[in-house]
């Protein structure tokens, strides 16, 4: 509520309070000088001080808060941290966001916001380069540097949008060391391999893993289907939720990211019935265990409390398969997903297709994944023309 404090014998102060920043500082008041007219009564001139002192106060209440240009990109972070990244981001991206922090904040924390520098922040990329990894296997990865030019370019962005930056210093700032690496992806003599050896293990893991590779799940997404996105007249999945687990925190189920991971995948024959004696071992170990059967909402790869299996329990089986068969120890779970798409695309499958089948949001990100796929064919394509043509 605005003060109203007389100054002379026409002259009146308003004062206007505006409360606390997020920080918990009180903010400076804000200040006007009014002079009714003269020629107004003394009951008008209090009756028009009086409408001042509201008009005044709704201006200030409109005016946004003025912008502290000196913070430091920690103070800034303590503040996105509170009300931005939880409000913005999804549950598993703003955790993730914290770990890389972490690493941030001992190397640009003191920084000014406007003090931060391409250069700057380039050499804190470099520095990372030579990190070591949390578990101390060697130094971070380049996918994880690039993940903390991630964070950092969205808090800043965040900054931007709040008026404490111009523009985006850590924009275009990140270039990715040395050359990409290829996905690790399993020759057809591999992926029969991998069949024999998927077979060899109880028919949980056969089928989860057998149903990731024939249909590109990723490991997430399988361990979110329940029995009810099945169709089986039309031999259909309906891919859409997935698993996700947090650091120090238990698993969540979440939705797709983007309306394209809300998708239908397709199952061959020889899957579907490998689906259904899944289904009915299922129902025997519960009517062993419990005396129930099982529910159409039912994950299909649950733990025995009913919440879906964590996706890191397939990825430390999936390794002590590999070892125990010999098999290429550069390859994981996810590695099942890309040789699904890359023998797709071996068969001439065209990108749109792929990447409505993957789940993909465009179909230029898959055409970025598997670049080296589509290259293939498309030197088989020329061969083929040559041959039509006779050149």
């Amino acid at each position: 509520m605005a003060s109203i404090r007389k100054r002379g014998s026409n002259s009146y102060l308003i004062v206007v309070s505006r409360g606390y920043d997020y920080e918990g500082n009180r903010l400076k008041s804000v200040q006007k000088t009014v002079k009714p007219p003269k020629e107004y009564t003394p009951k008008q001139a209090e009756k028009w001080v009086k409408e001042q002192a509201i008009l005044f106060e709704r201006e200030v209440q409109h005016t946004p808060e003025p912008i502290n240009r000196s913070i430091t990109l920690a103070k800034y972070i303590e503040h996105w941290a509170a009300d931005i990244g939880p409000k913005k981001l999804a549950d598993s991206t703003y955790q993730r966001d914290l770990q890389d922090i972490r690493r941030i904040l001992p190397a640009l924390g003191n920084y000014k916001l406007t003090d931060l520098r391409k250069e700057v922040i380039r050499d804190f990329y470099e520095e990372m380069r030579h990190s070591p990894r949390l578990d101390g296997r060697g130094n971070l990865s380049e996918k994880s540097v690039e993940g903390l030019h991630n964070t950092l370019c969205g808090i800043l962005s965040a900054a931007v949008d709040e008026g404490y930056l111009t523009h985006n210093p850590a924009w275009r700032c990140y270039k990715p060391k040395g050359q990409k690496k290829e996905r690790p992806v399993a020759d057809e003599e591999t992926v029969k391999k991998l069949i024999t050896a998927f077979e060899g293990q109880s028919m949980k893991y056969e089928t989860y893993f057998k149903l990731v590779l024939a249909t590109g799940l990723r490991r997430g997404e399988a361990c979110g289907l329940k029995w009810s996105d099945i169709n089986w007249r039309k031999r259909t999945i309906h891919v859409q939720r997935g698993v996700i687990k947090l650091s120090h925190q238990e698993s969540i189920t979440k939705d797709p990211k983007t309306s394209s991971g809300d998708r239908m995948v397709y199952l061959s024959k020889e899957m579907c019935q490998l689906l259904k004696a899944w289904r009915k071992e299922c129902e025997w170990d519960r009517q062993q265990t419990a005396n129930e059967t099982v529910d159409k909402d039912d994950y299909l790869f649950r733990q025995p409390n009913g919440k879906p299996m964590n996706p890191c329990t397939f990825t430390y089986r999936f390794k002590l398969i590999l070892k125990a068969n010999n098999l290429p120890l550069d390859l994981n779970v996810h590695s099942l997903r890309h040789t699904n798409a890359s023998l797709l695309i071996s068969q001439g499958v065209d990108v749109r297709t792929v990447a409505s089948l993957l789940g993909h949001a465009q179909a230029s990100t898959t055409l970025d994944i598997y670049a080296h796929a589509f290259d293939k064919n498309k030197r088989k394509a020329q061969e083929k023309l040559g041959k039509a043509i006779g050149l």
